[in-house]
């Protein structure tokens, strides 16, 4: 793999560009408006969960409720609850926060934004290869995408982490096919890297993908080795936060590691559930708000399910056996092999892993359509646009049907919810416990810190099991009160509800139950419990 062909020579392959009258390429012309579709198509896809913002969950809320404390002066290097996971995805929510307010809008754009900027990149990669028109299909599977993409590009944690990585795989590409200041574009790529990692572990499933690409960039230089540290102190600067958290006081490994102990189970969750998500041949959606069914697609939409699945795996595998294939250029076939090379080592991970645990583990799988966009570079190059157009269709159609039904309660049919009914009652909620003068609840995790951000923390809810605490003031704040609400979410909470009633009624003074909407509630007072006449 030694010395890519000169960026002139690549532009000669699929550019050939006229000026126009006013001093513009028609390419750049071209070029501007694909950028623009990419944009416009990446924001208009998600538009449903866009409206129903607030419907956000508690690991998201947990991103929102730190960024409030940030605005307000209160650091922390790590995310609320975790030893591993940093606090970096909270101050980019701040930030939108401080311009357009705390809400759940805010916190979604947060994260969505950093996912376009990720494509945006993904595309520009692909521009040093391809014509326009081809790149923005190439980068489509990251606009119509699955629930895995959308699993971090909504909903904080991990976006930042995940495009950093991108951020960084386009630098160290940039390295290679840039003849102007290659060391910088180098020294970038590595600091990325580094930084991605520090942000979220995550990216470490990368490494081997940025290697490639690594090696691509030092091997245009006359003695590639004389470059190597210069990539490898890059990396280590970017790794430097990550060093100096975990081994703080509060720092741990976190759920992470690989084990053969866990192959069986996971090959099962593997096959029947998480990599058919992931390519979108079988797709799950909530029914109401967390009650996962599978979706019974008519046969031919099955068919059409099918055949994308075929064709991303055809575009793998085309992306790794062009490596071989000397007409085509060297630069196409490094960069279709680094994307495709991610699918075999995403899966091998997935299968060794220890946070793997059920359904929605398909999250891990998000690298398998992150990266197919570089794997089906040398498809792309072979085929030409139109074809190209042809072969990659019924992926994007099945991706895309795939996420809107992954989409749930928000869509209905073809056209986007604007407000699921779950948020009058939210608010309903809110209204009685105000007027209580109740600050303090106590339910379910997946309700109970969604509740607090949604409530903008006027009432507070911490989780019933305080395993699942994520901020200590908050347990305490609540254990001090005299008074609090115990709130059963039907469609959030997982406790057996005639048990909770029995357990606050033989622990407390007073229980009053009453319902808001869906919700259950119990007021409740602490005191000695009444002894039985």
């Amino acid at each position: 793999m030694a010395g890519a062909l000169p960026s002139s020579e690549i532009d000669s392959i699929r550019r050939a560009p006229a000026a126009d009258g006013d001093g513009r390429t028609r390419e750049g012309r071209a070029a501007s408006a694909a950028t623009g579709l990419l944009v416009l198509l990446s924001f208009l896809f998600r538009l449903p969960p866009l409206l129903n913002a607030r419907s956000t969950n508690s690991d998201a809320a947990v991103v929102g409720l730190q960024a409030i404390h940030l605005l307000q002066g209160e650091r922390s290097a790590f995310l609320w609850g975790s030893g591993y996971q940093t606090s970096a995805d909270a101050y980019v929510a701040a930030g939108f926060f401080a311009l357009a307010g705390p809400t759940p809008l805010a916190l979604m754009l947060s994260a969505l934004s950093l996912h376009v900027g990720a494509t945006w990149l993904v595309f520009a990669t692909l521009r040093r290869r391809l014509d326009p028109w081809t790149s923005l299909l190439a980068s489509l599977p990251l606009v119509f995408a699955p629930s895995s993409i959308h699993t971090y590009a909504l909903y904080p944690p991990r976006q930042l982490g995940i495009t950093l990585a991108v951020a960084a795989l386009w630098a160290l590409d940039g390295a290679a096919q840039r003849s102007r200041h290659p060391n910088a574009w180098l020294a970038l790529g590595g600091l990325l890297y580094g930084l991605a990692i520090s942000a979220d572990p995550y990216p470490l499933v990368l490494a081997p993908i940025v290697l490639v690409i690594g090696y691509g960039a030092l091997g245009t230089a006359p003695r590639p080795l004389a470059r190597a540290p210069l990539l490898g102190a890059a990396v280590l600067a970017g790794l430097a936060p990550f060093a100096l958290l975990h081994a703080s006081a509060r720092g741990t490994s976190g759920p992470m590691g690989l084990t053969t102990s866990v192959l069986h189970r996971n090959w099962k969750l593997l096959v029947d559930e998480c990599l058919p998500w992931a390519l979108s041949y079988k797709v799950y959606y909530a029914h109401h708000v967390m009650d996962y069914l599978p979706w019974d697609a008519p046969v031919l939409v099955q068919a059409v399910q099918i055949t994308g699945a075929l064709v991303a795996g055809a575009l793998v595998a085309v992306g790794l056996g062009a490596l071989f294939v000397r007409k085509v250029p060297l630069p196409i076939r490094r960069l279709g092999f680094a994307g495709a090379l991610a699918w075999p080592i995403t899966i091998g991970g997935f299968l060794g892993s220890v946070m793997v645990m059920d359904l929605f583990s398909m999250r891990y799988l998000a690298v398998l359509t992150l990266m197919l966009p570089f794997a089906s570079v040398p498809a792309a190059w072979m085929l030409g646009r139109t074809r190209f157009a042809v072969l990659i269709a019924p992926h994007l159609v099945a991706s895309a049907l795939g996420g809107w039904v992954s989409y749930g309660p928000f869509v209905r049919g073809p056209v986007p919810v604007l407000e699921t009914p779950e948020l009058r009652d939210d608010y309903a909620l809110l209204d009685l416990l105000r007027a209580r003068r109740i600050t303090y609840a106590e339910a379910d995790y997946w309700a109970s810190y969604r509740l607090t951000f949604l409530f903008r923390e006027h009432v507070i809810v911490v989780p019933t099991n305080p395993t699942e605490d994520r901020y200590a003031p908050y347990r305490r704040a609540f254990e001090a009160a005299p008074t609090f609400a115990y709130v059963f979410d039907p469609g959030r909470s997982r406790e057996d509800i005639a048990e909770a009633e029995a357990q606050l009624v033989r622990t407390n003074a007073r229980v009053e139950k009453t319902h808001v909407g869906t919700l259950a509630v119990f007021l409740v007072t602490r005191g000695r419990v009444p002894e039985s006449p």
